[in-house]
């Protein structure tokens, strides 16, 4: 048996949109001042690989618009980050207001319209006709998202993919994804190197790498998810990854 674990946003789903929308609303709470304009939201999409939690994209959204220069959060985003924060909580903004408020305003849209909160998601070109025929193919497939495990499960069953009541985990499982993906190989009772792993992260898969018990995991990059060129010069140069592009994904060439 062969079994395909996948990270959902940036490998099945792009959620830039989505992202983007919501990160608008945090700011308005908290600035109280309105944001339009498609030159945000292109800047918005480029610097997204910089992003390791939600929280951040709010963030990041306040970087572009105070005039932090794209090379510096491309380059630092975590000292730009910490900069911002240091002055930020002076003034009562920590994480938490921005984890709280992100939440708070998906739930709201998601109560108000469901419908239009989804079609703020969309899928890679021939990601959804993959999963449909690796599930004819008998193939297991696991999803591991930091996405609510009940909306990725909508999006794709909206799409016409039916996945097994425990194979999607999500955030509320509060779990890292290499933990995800040891639970995984012991209830399945398999070999790692029957499992692999499509990540946009590098750093998820070198987090993986490091597990001794899980060498033998396939590990995959997705270029075309939320990395940067930098990330995937690391993959192509790497022992333990491979680079993988969105044709040899959605054609026959693996899996």
């Amino acid at each position: 048996m062969k079994i395909l674990v996948s990270d959902f946003d940036g490998v099945i789903c792009n959620g830039l949109p989505e992202y983007f929308h919501s990160s608008q609303l945090v700011y308005q709470e908290i600035w109280q001042s309105d944001i339009t304009g498609n030159c945000l939201q292109s800047q918005f999409n480029l610097l997204r690989p910089v992003i390791e939690t939600g929280w951040e994209m709010p963030l990041l959204l306040r970087a572009l618009i105070i005039g932090k220069q794209t090379t510096d959060i491309l380059n630092d985003w975590h000292r730009v980050k910490n900069q911002m924060m240091k002055t930020l909580e002076s003034q009562g903004i920590t994480t938490r207001t921005f984890t709280q408020l992100l939440d708070q305003v998906r739930q709201q849209q998601i109560e108000e319209n469901l419908d239009r909160w989804l079609n703020l998601h969309s899928f890679y070109e021939g990601a959804i006709d993959k999963l449909k025929t690796l599930i004819r193919e008998n193939i297991k497939i696991y999803i591991i998202t930091t996405k609510e495990g009940r909306f990725a499960r909508t999006l794709l069953e909206k799409n016409g993919v039916f996945l097994e009541d425990n194979a999607i985990i999500g955030k509320e499982v509060k779990r890292p994804k290499y933990e995800s993906l040891k639970l995984i190989i012991e209830q399945e009772n398999v070999q790692p190197n029957v499992v692999s792993f499509i990540e946009d992260r590098l750093q998820a898969l070198e987090l993986v790498s490091q597990q001794p018990d899980l060498k033998q995991v396939n590990l995959f990059l997705a270029k075309w998810g939320y990395n940067s060129e930098s990330d995937q010069l690391q993959a192509e140069k790497s022992e333990w990854v491979k680079l993988l592009s969105l044709a040899n994904f959605t054609g026959n060439d693996v899996f």
